[in-house]
């Protein structure tokens, strides 16, 4: 038999011939059983044009090459002579013949080994299953399970020998070149009418192809975010998410794409990493509702985020209440519930949003000062500073009238360009100096209040603090209050005392000696109150040099009295509006 069909080749009895179009294709993408292409690796045969002039005979007297093999090979070159094989006559992707051949490879596949492959894949209205999960559906353990699949694997992509490869590489290349990740609906998309003929869901075939191409950006669910990104997809994600922040609107990835590698050419950046990249990311969303065209957007602004793109869209300043109100127009409940105030307190210059009026902000596109009036500006209010040898403000700056400049900007606008400049120091309220003077810069409420902690080395009250502070620079009551309690490096400590948080367990001597915490304490206590009692709040006991000192503290508080007039444990303390304690 082998004989006859190698005469018809016309090569001579026993030898097999092999077309030239096919002399290039690996023999490891061709349909060869195990053992098969094990024998012809063993004669050292690469790819198929290594067979060309070899004889049957020499094959078989090969170790493990029985007549089974045989008639494989003989089968296997009358269908590369028939032509079976050939890709080259088909064009464009070859996706319906890709779908084609892995439909007739599923069902060539024994009915065991084919429902371990739709259960490992998940087929109509199915979630695929774990390796575990499958191996106790038919008694098998987690690695035989992977390594059958494995080889099923395999034996898929070999059934049409190479054009499957080829197919499959053009493919992700198809995606790689529209930056389109590969999801079922984009795989239905481009099959057109041909989808109905498909014998497995889409997200079978993409995730079969995910397996059988390592490089095809397949997304068969989607988004998959992942805890832990590599350094890699971190370094990628970076000027990605700086672009995203930068636009108006979601961006469609092809143009994500070009316009990263404009702006961080090292990057090096190719379709492939970034589809990987924006698949792990959480922080990014991609919509896939047109397949074809997917869009990328920041899963979640940041405030900076949304009010840097409503200001980018307006052509003047505008008040907190503006931005709000436009920001909920464009990006409705993506902008979440904030006061005024709220909004206020949270723009700072270093995110490139600066106050530029009375209660406006703006970017730097919206200072009416004229950009070429800059330089002249600042030399003008260099001058003006040597000359006067004092700070001065840009309010008084504006109010002379001394530059013809100053008509065509406000005092807001000033202090935002005299900032940008390191000869000036900002001495706060629109107050400036020249930096040689050796001035520094006025520090924030918020930083005063540690130092004036640390420098008096004890707790204070508000009011003591605010004592200090005032001593500096202005600031109201209701004010330090506040920062006080909202302060991180700041704890209470009870009775209205604050300390920081790094200092350890105080000095109880500090708490005996104040009389305004001390009639605190007792005026908060439930009657009958004695001196044992306020020695046990205050952790101090009731004899030695800290119940004496404490005793002297409560003979000095006004309307505070004690029962009898001696020190002791049993020694009651009462005030003055509470009923005096029956004689004993």
């Amino acid at each position: 038999m082998i004989m006859h069909a190698t005469r018809l080749n016309g090569k001579g009895a026993g030898t097999i011939a092999i077309p030239a179009h096919a002399r290039g294709w690996s023999l490891s993408q061709m349909p060869l059983s195990v053992r098969l292409g094990g024998v012809l690796q063993k004669m050292g045969f690469r790819q198929v044009g290594d067979l060309q002039g070899i004889s049957f005979d020499q094959v078989l007297s090969m170790r493990n090459c029985g007549q089974r093999s045989i008639r494989e090979l003989a089968e296997l070159v009358r269908r590369v002579q028939a032509g079976e094989f050939d890709f080259g006559r088909i064009k464009g992707s070859g996706l319906e013949h890709l779908i084609s051949q892995v439909d007739t490879a599923v069902e060539a596949v024994s009915d065991r080994e084919r429902e371990m492959l739709l259960l490992r894949l998940g087929d109509r209205d199915q979630t695929p299953l774990t390796l575990e999960e499958i191996g106790e559906k038919f008694g098998l353990t987690r690695e035989r399970v992977r390594q059958v699949v494995d080889l099923l694997y395999q034996r898929v992509a070999r059934h049409g020998g190479p054009s499957t490869f080829v197919f499959l590489r053009r493919l992700a290349e198809k995606c790689l070149s529209t930056v389109c990740p590969l999801t079922p609906d984009l795989l239905v998309l481009w099959l057109g009418p041909k989808a109905a003929d498909c014998r497995h869901p889409g997200a079978f075939y993409v995730r079969l192809f995910s397996e059988l191409d390592s490089e095809m950006p397949a997304w068969p669910e989607g988004q998959k975010p992942y805890p832990n990104l590599d350094a890699r997809t971190r370094e990628i994600i970076r000027p990605v998410v700086e672009v995203l922040r930068a636009n108006i609107s979601p961006l469609p990835i092809a143009e994500l794409f070009r316009r990263v590698g404009e702006q961080q050419p090292g990057l090096n950046l190719n379709p492939g990493e970034l589809l990987r990249a924006l698949k792990q990311c959480a922080s990014i969303t991609v919509d896939t509702t047109v397949p074809d065209h997917p869009l990328a957007r920041l899963a979640s602004l940041r405030i900076c985020d949304w009010v840097q793109r409503v200001l980018a869209q307006s052509d003047r300043p505008l008040r907190p209440e503006e931005i709000i109100r436009r920001a909920r127009r464009i990006f409705g409940d993506e902008v979440p519930p904030i006061s005024i105030g709220g909004l206020r307190n949270s723009l700072r210059p270093e995110q490139g949003i600066f106050l530029l009026d009375r209660r406006a902000f703006g970017m730097q596109q919206h200072i009416q000062l004229p950009e070429r009036l800059w330089g002249k500006a600042r030399a003008d209010v260099a001058k003006l500073l040597e000359e006067e040898n004092r700070p001065v403000s840009t309010r008084e700056i504006l109010r002379d009238k001394r530059f013809g400049w100053a008509s065509q900007t406000n005092v807001h606008e000033v202090a935002h360009i005299l900032r940008q400049d390191e000869r000036f120091v900002d001495l706060g309220r629109f107050l400036f100096a020249m930096r040689a003077w050796g001035q520094q810069e006025r520090e924030h409420i918020k930083d005063l209040i540690p130092e004036v902690l640390k420098e008096a080395g004890h707790p204070m009250t508000a009011t003591d603090i605010l004592h200090q502070i005032r001593r500096k620079r202005s600031v109201g009551r209701a004010t330090i209050s506040a920062v006080i309690r909202n302060h991180e490096g700041v704890r209470p400590l009870g009775f209205g005392y604050y300390g920081l948080k790094g200092w350890k367990e105080m000095d109880r001597s500090f708490f005996v000696a104040q009389p305004l915490l001390v009639r605190r304490m007792i005026l908060s206590s439930q009657p009958p109150l004695t001196f044992g009692g306020l020695c046990a709040r205050l952790k101090i006991p009731v004899k030695g040099r800290l119940a004496a000192q404490l005793w002297d503290t409560i003979r000095g508080v006004r309307r505070i009295r004690t029962y009898p007039n001696e020190l002791g444990p049993d020694t009651a303390i009462c005030h003055k509006t509470w009923k005096k304690p029956a004689a004993a």
